[in-house]
Parts: C-alpha cells; sequence; structure tokens
C-alpha cells in the first residue's frame, strides 16, 4: 500500500510538470482566446510544490505531502486547461467547451489548500489539535465550497469580462451560485488566519530547532498570504504578477529551513528541483527569444523553431553544469566540491611562516569551509588554535591522527540540525587528516621549543651551581691556604714549631679543597662511568640497594658491555638508580632483577620488580617525578621507557638506547 501511495505522488507530481510544459508550449503557439493573466501563478505553483510532495510521501509525511502534490496538480490542470481552451477556441479543436469548464474551477483548490489548509501541517506534518484542527477542517470546506462555487458559476457573471461577454454557457451552471463566491472566500480568510495564528501559537511555544523551522515557516507563509490578498485588491492583469509572486515565499522559507536546520531532509530533492526548474525556465527563455528576434526572418512555424531547437541544444549541457555547481554550492557550501576546498587549505597553509601560525590558520579555515562559528584545534601536550570563542554545550569532537598516533583533537560547534550532512562530514573528517599533519607539526616546533628553553635553562643552572661551588666552597678554602701559608714563611724563622703547626692546618685545607674538586667533578658526570665503566657501575649500584629483605640480582650479556657513548652510559645508569630507588621506597618487594642485553643498535635493560605494583599507591595513583625523568632521559636520546604492570603483579620497566650518539 505505502509503495502504491509513494508510487502515485511520483506520477501525479510527474504527469502536473509535464502539464504545465505542455500549457506553456501552447502559450507559445497563440495568446488568444479565453487564458487570463493567471497563468504564470498556476504555472509556477505547479512546479514549485510537485516534486516536494512526492519527497514528502516518500519520507512518510503523507498528509502534508498529499496536500503538496494536490496543490501542484490543481495548479497544472488550470494551467493546461486554460491554454488548450485559448488554442481550441482558435483552431477548432475538440473538447474546446468542456476543457473551458474545467479551466474556470480548477486553479482554486491550489489556492485555497496554500492559504486555508497548509499552514495547520507545517512544518513536519503534524495533525492539529485544540481549536486548530476545526479550523482546518473550515479551511477543508472552503476548498469544496469555492470549487464548487466556481464550477457552477453562470459564465455571464463570471469576473472575466473576455468569458462574460462570450456568450458562452456554463454547461453545469446553476443560477445563484455566485452567492456561495462571498461564503468561500470568507472561509478562507478565516481558515488562512487560524492557519496563521496555529504556527505563531506553536512558535511561541516551541524551542531549539523546532523553534528555527517554525520561525522560517511562518515567515513564508505570511509573506505567501500577503501577497494573495493584495491579488485581490489589484486590477485583473496586476494581480496575475502578484498571484505568481504569492508561490515563492513559501517554498523560499522552506528552502531556508532546510538549509539552516535540515527541515524533512530535503536538501536532494530540493537540489535537484531547482536545478530542473531553472533548465526549464533556460529552456523557456531561450527559445521565446530567439523566436522573437528571428520570427521575421526566418519564419515562426519552421524556421526560427529550428534555430532556436538547436540553439537550446548546444546551451543544455554546460548550462546544466553550471547551474549544478552553483546550486550544490548553495546547498551545501564548501562541501559541494571538497577537492576545491582542500586545495584552498593546501595553499594557504603553505604560506605560513611556522607550524604555530599554519595552525592558527587551519581553524579559520575549517570554520569557514564547514561554516561553524567556532573550531579549536588542540594539540596533545602543544600548542592550540582558536577560531570563535564559543563551542557551545556539546561540540562536536574528532580525533586528530598522525602515522597512527592520537596528536590531538578538533572540536566544531554542532550545527543546528544536531549532525553535519553526509557530504559535510565526509568532508570533515578529510580534513581532520589535514589538520593531523598539521597538529604533528606543530606540536614537533613546540617539543623542539620546549627542548631548546629546557637546554639553555639547564646550562644556566649547572653555570650557577659550579659558581656557588667555586665561589661559595673551593674559593674561600683557597684563600684561607693562601694566607696561612704566607704566616707559615714569616714564622718559620722565628718560630719553627708554630709554623709546623700552620703547616699541618693547610695540609687539612688543601685536603678539604680536593673533597671540594672532586665533589664538582662528580655533578658534572657519574665518577663511577669513568673509573669502572657502566658495567662494574651497574653493580656497584645494584650492591648498594641489595640488603636483607630486598635481594637486587643484576644480569649482564656473557660477553661484558663494549664501550659505549657516553650519554647512552649516563642515562642508563640514571635510570636504573632510579628504578631501584622506587622499588626500596614504595614497592615494598622482597627481589628485584635487573637484566642488560645488547643488539646491533641499541642497548636493552628491563628493572622488574616483585612488589605491589602501580596500584600499590590506591585511586587516584599517577607517575611521579621519579617515573617522569626516567621517560624523559630515555626520550632525550630518541630511545623509548616503558613502565608497566605485569599481570601477575609488581613493576617492569623497559627501556630502550640507542648505541650511537645523538
Amino acid at each position: 500500500m505505502r509503495s502504491r501511495l509513494v508510487l502515485t505522488g511520483e506520477w501525479v507530481a510527474g504527469a502536473a510538470a509535464a502539464a504545465t510544459l505542455a500549457g506553456f508550449g501552447l502559450r507559445l503557439r497563440s495568446s488568444a482566446g479565453f487564458s487570463d493573466d493567471y497563468w504564470l501563478w498556476i504555472s509556477v505553483t505547479a512546479l514549485v510544490y510537485g516534486p516536494p510532495g512526492a519527497f514528502l510521501i516518500r519520507r512518510g509525511r503523507t498528509v502534508l505531502g498529499r496536500l503538496f502534490v494536490a496543490v501542484s496538480a490543481s495548479a497544472a490542470t488550470g494551467a493546461l486547461a486554460a491554454e488548450y481552451a485559448a488554442t481550441a477556441a482558435v483552431l477548432g479543436w475538440p473538447g474546446h467547451l468542456t476543457v473551458l469548464w474545467l479551466s474556470v474551477w480548477s486553479w482554486l483548490p491550489a489556492y485555497a489548500i496554500v492559504a486555508a489548509v497548509v499552514p495547520y501541517w507545517l512544518p513536519s506534518g503534524e495533525r492539529p489539535v485544540g481549536v486548530f484542527r476545526p479550523l482546518m477542517y473550515t479551511g477543508c470546506v472552503a476548498v469544496v465550497t469555492g470549487s464548487a462555487a466556481w464550477a457552477l458559476l453562470p459564465w455571464e457573471h463570471s469576473d472575466d469580462p473576455a468569458l462574460a461577454e462570450s456568450g458562452l454557457v456554463n454547461p453545469l451552471g446553476v443560477a445563484g451560485a455566485e452567492a456561495l463566491l462571498p461564503v468561500s472566500l470568507i472561509l478562507i480568510a478565516v481558515a488562512a488566519l487560524g492557519g496563521l495564528a496555529s504556527l505563531g501559537v506553536r512558535l511561541r511555544r516551541a524551542e531549539g530547532d523546532r523553534r528555527g523551522q517554525l520561525a522560517w515557516v511562518a515567515t513564508g507563509m505570511a509573506g505567501t498570504l500577503l501577497l494573495l490578498a493584495a491579488a485581490q485588491a489589484v486590477p485583473a492583469r496586476g494581480s496575475g504578477v502578484l498571484l505568481a509572486a504569492s508561490a515563492v515565499p513559501l517554498p523560499v522559507s522552506v528552502l531556508a529551513a532546510i538549509q539552516r536546520y535540515r527541515l524533512w531532509d530535503m536538501e536532494i530533492v530540493l537540489r535537484r528541483g531547482l536545478v530542473w526548474s531553472l533548465m526549464s525556465a533556460e529552456i523557456a527563455v531561450c527559445y521565446t527569444v530567439v523566436v522573437a528576434l528571428l520570427g521575421d526572418l526566418l519564419g515562426r512555424t519552421v524556421g526560427a523553431p529550428l534555430v532556436a531547437a538547436a540553439v537550446v541544444a548546444v546551451s543544455v549541457a554546460p548550462f546544466n553544469r553550471l547551474l549544478q555547481r552553483g546550486v550544490r554550492r548553495l546547498l551545501y557550501g564548501d562541501a559541494a566540491d571538497p577537492y576545491d576546498a582542500l586545495g584552498r587549505l593546501g595553499a594557504t597553509l603553505e604560506t605560513a611562516a611556522a607550524p604555530a601560525e599554519a595552525l592558527q590558520r587551519l581553524a579559520g579555515d575549517v570554520a569557514r569551509i564547514l561554516r561553524v562559528p567556532a573550531v579549536w584545534v588542540l594539540v596533545l601536550d602543544g600548542p592550540q588554535s582558536r577560531h570563535g570563542d564559543d563551542l557551545g554545550a556539546d561540540p562536536v569532537r574528532v580525533p586528530l591522527v598522525h602515522a597512527g598516533e592520537a596528536v590531538g583533537e578538533l572540536l566544531l560547534t554542532r550545527p543546528r540540525a544536531g549532525e553535519f550532512r553526509p557530504a559535510e562530514a565526509r568532508l570533515l573528517h578529510v580534513l581532520a587528516r589535514q589538520a593531523g599533519a598539521t597538529a604533528h607539526a606543530a606540536r614537533l616546533a613546540s617539543d623542539l621549543d620546549r627542548s631548546r628553553r629546557a637546554l639553555v635553562a639547564a646550562r644556566a643552572e649547572e653555570r650557577r651551581r659550579l659558581r656557588r661551588d667555586l665561589h661559595d666552597h673551593l674559593g674561600p678554602s683557597l684563600s684561607a691556604v693562601q694566607l696561612q701559608l704566607e704566616t707559615v714563611r714569616d714564622l718559620v724563622t722565628t718560630d719553627p714549631a708554630g709554623a709546623g703547626e700552620l703547616a699541618d692546618r693547610c695540609a687539612a685545607w688543601l685536603a678539604g679543597a680536593v673533597s671540594d674538586v672532586r665533589r664538582i667533578v662528580d655533578g658534572l658526570g657519574p665518577s663511577a662511568l669513568d673509573d669502572l665503566g657502566l658495567a662494574e657501575a651497574l653493580r656497584a649500584q645494584a650492591a648498594a640497594f641489595d640488603r636483607p629483605g630486598l635481594a637486587v640480582r643484576l644480569r649482564l650479556p656473557e660477553q661484558g658491555l663494549p664501550p659505549l657513548p657516553a650519554a647512552t652510559e649516563a642515562a642508563a645508569l640514571r635510570i636504573v638508580g632510579e628504578a631501584l630507588a622506587n622499588t626500596a621506597r614504595h614497592a615494598r618487594a622482597s627481589g628485584c632483577d635487573i637484566d642488560v642485553a645488547l643488539s646491533p643498535d641499541a642497548l636493552h635493560f628491563t628493572v622488574r620488580d616483585d612488589g605491589v605494583g602501580m596500584a600499590g599507591s590506591g585511586p587516584g595513583w599517577r607517575a611521579g617525578v621519579g617515573l617522569e625523568s626516567m621517560t624523559e632521559a630515555a626520550a632525550q636520546l630518541d630511545g623509548k621507557c616503558e613502565i608497566l604492570a605485569p599481570v601477575d603483579g609488581g613493576t617492569e620497566i623497559r627501556v630502550r638506547l640507542p648505541r650511537v650518539e645523538v
């Protein structure tokens, strides 16, 4: 049943469009007869309401879809019937009187449904409730009453002078039927005002996107009704233009609701409908202009129409491509052409002077491409780029990944519709890949800058320490020795015993100065490495922590450890010492194993204990300064330090340090 209804809606909408074009073709042949000035309005209405109506039926908005299709069918019937009657009156075609009768009243349902029934069902097709339901039924009665009044009206009482003075008689005319006309107009007016009130009440009560949808639709409906009312107050020939204009506000407002709030998910049918309508207009205008310009020269029956057909055939393809591109740009923005958007983004990033500037440009470009007010690019342990101040309560989050590693996150203001359209979502993920590379570059630049500052700070701290040690300890000691030696020189002839006592005191001070020198030297680097080498230094370190209750076991390669770069040996000794210190202080372990191995390009070692593990510090535990220092020591040499929690308990630290100078 559903598929039959959908098929019927599509067939009726297609037939209405075909009938409208056929009527337009007849009007090109001849404009004589009883074809009034309403043809433009009913033609536009037939083309505008049919495709959305069929789409709404397919999407389950059955009542609203049927109303739209009925409007299109009514207008198309009126358009074709009016033009056929006008042409048949001149050429003597059959059925002239019957089709003329049909043209007199068949347009009215379109007029009355749009004004008096459709407002109650907008924007979502939900049944009206409360006092608005009987008002909606009043609109339905107005449709029937008005159609009957025009169908039964004696033509001598028609407001169309050509029809009234033609001498033709309505085959179904009923005397006094003209009395129904003011009644039907009053019913239409009451129902139309009720429909506007319905939209206003629902607008006042609505929130969020629903409120935005109703605001746009109510504005369009009000514009339609105002133009319909104005058409009744102007002369007949001017009313045709106003009636045609009245077909525009409601579809335009629906377009705005679709664009901003994705009302009915009609982007596809709207895009195709716009392209189809504009193409039809281009063909009609092109054909008419060519025939008008060349008709006198080549003849209006054969020559000029052939040239016009040729011009139309040549212009259709390029004009269609132009329309497709323009309509897609209107509806989807940069999402209509993701390659162009990505190319412009790449060109913008190429001109950036530094990764931080590229990151800032990236946020602004993504915001412009996706048409959102705020975009933030957050880099892990790196800089941030913010375009716009407010992301909203629930922003869209897209992870930024480079070479399989998460490097940051892209945060965007959530669109009014709640989610991005499929085309926009695909473009967003393409942009996220570009953003991942940019974020990675900015992160590396930030890390490099941070490392540079750390080196500068470390060098300054080391110089300050050396200056303090030399000034506060070694300097005073040597100065004191100098003064005492001068005193010894003066006493050596007069008081040999005192001179010897002072000499002994100078020797003690010199021994202290030597100790200070050794302490300063030890501060510049582990002396055990210089004196013993890495293997013996590790043994000495393990022996220092080995005690009753904590057995430290060191296993070295059978071939021993060859000389390694000084930075590698220092980092290894530092990491092992920090790991043993953590085990002794926090692990409550009974044993700790240190395994050292060599590969052609790296030194590998693990430190594993059988203690309480990293969970031993309770909830909220996090890596302390010692664990972080081990990781940093390895990272400074392009190495790797992993801190693991084995399933059988304890803590395991795995380290890889390169064997080459970094």
